[in-house]
């Protein structure tokens, strides 16, 4: 008994009210969720370094491409954002890229990557920031690299570190590639 008289009450609304109402309802429904986006405090802090891949290297080694020295401008970000060292609980790499620089290199050639943080006084403790394995297929000029979760704010505190690029290859270069490598760090709070 009861469902025919629901039914008959939804039925003697006008077409328009019952669709005033679903969108007021399904709107009300959405807005009153909490979303987190999942993301943490912090800020982020930008890198980007240029390197060649020469023609013709060989797909039979593995080819590392070390930028040293690089500043790390730890100091100037945590005064930027009125944080201090120990207010930043972990840096954590947020996107990673290797870019072709004039928009004419064909990435194609490259099968994985490794891009890992070191300190020049003992290139053997290393940290992977950030991989790609495999490479797809035809990236053209822009190849993305998956952030890993690694927590490198023990390189990225200091002054300055370096940074090495690792590249396995499908087959050798055709033509020298000026590249570019473009970090963006988070630094958690």
């Amino acid at each position: 008994m009861m469902n025919i008289q629901t039914n008959g009450i939804i039925r003697n609304i006008p077409a328009g009210i019952r669709l005033v109402l679903l969108v007021v309802a399904m709107a009300w429904s959405g807005l009153s969720c909490v979303k987190d986006n999942g993301v943490a405090p912090g800020f982020n802090m930008l890198y980007r370094q240029d390197f060649f891949i020469p023609v013709g290297i060989s797909e039979f080694q593995v080819h590392h491409f070390q930028l040293q020295n690089i500043s790390t401008r730890y100091l100037q970000y945590l005064d930027e954002h009125n944080k201090t060292d120990a207010d930043i609980t972990g840096v954590i790499t947020s996107r990673a890229s290797i870019t072709g620089i004039y928009g004419d290199s064909d990435l194609s050639f490259v099968d994985q990557v490794s891009i890992r943080v070191y300190d020049e006084a003992d290139p053997n403790d290393f940290l992977e920031i950030a991989y790609r394995y495999p490479v797809p297929l035809d990236p053209g000029n822009n190849l993305p690299v998956i952030p890993s979760l690694a927590d490198s704010k023990r390189f990225f505190s200091k002054p300055r570190l370096s940074v090495d690029v690792v590249l396995w290859l499908r087959r050798p270069p055709l033509f020298e590639n000026e590249v570019r490598l473009d970090l963006e760090m988070r630094a958690t709070y």
